[in-house]
């Protein structure tokens, strides 16, 4: 029963994984609209304490949600591998609930690893996805979405910790994949849950 309900959500996963993240930034403005935007990037809003337990929840879901989204439905219909995506959102769900404090460099260490190791093995994942896709239009869109997400986020990493930009740079990257996940959600429920 539990199963078949996972199974039914599976094809709104998506866009349940993109409403969470969506809420988690208008609550962060909601509580602290002063660290909102400009110099602080997303991971600030894990060390405050009016905002911790939002970043906790909001981006274990989103892992959650999106490994559901992967494995049951896009899976289904373009050879995703699932293994890689499965370590990916293992690994931001790990630093969605671990401690951290940006001004003690053993949890910033730890933080920017279970980050960097995420995002290695999502666009090792988006990749292989892209390559054995079997569809034009997903190889296209999806390695479209790489390049551009790829850029954003090497220009976030690489910025100065005072650019006005970091902010605009890290949520531009993630904004990328949510584009992305509404636009294959859309795309194979017209493609193919109506011929069904």
């Amino acid at each position: 029963m539990i199963t078949n309900r996972i199974e039914s959500f599976a094809k709104y996963a998506g866009i349940a994984t993109v409403s969470v993240e969506w809420l988690a930034l208008i609550l962060y403005y909601i509580q602290m609209p002063s660290y909102f935007g400009a110099q602080y990037p997303i991971s600030y809003y894990a060390s405050l304490p009016q905002t911790r337990l939002v970043f906790n929840v909001c981006y274990a879901l989103a892992g959650t949600f999106f490994y559901i989204f992967i494995r049951l439905h896009v899976h289904k219909y373009y050879r995703a591998p699932v293994k890689l995506f499965g370590w990916s959102m293992l690994l931001f769900i790990g630093l969605a609930v671990t401690p951290f404090d940006p001004y003690i460099a053993s949890s910033s260490m730890i933080h920017m690893i279970l980050g960097l190791s995420s995002a290695i093995f999502f666009v090792v994942g988006m990749y292989k996805l892209a390559k054995y896709a079997n569809n034009k239009p997903v190889s296209y869109a999806t390695n479209t979405a790489i390049i551009l997400s790829l850029i954003l986020f090497i220009a976030f990493f690489f910025s100065p910790k005072e650019s006005h930009l970091i902010f605009a740079l890290e949520t531009g990257s993630w904004l990328v994949w949510q584009v992305w996940v509404l636009w294959i959600t859309y795309y194979s429920y017209k493609y193919h849950l109506l011929k069904k």
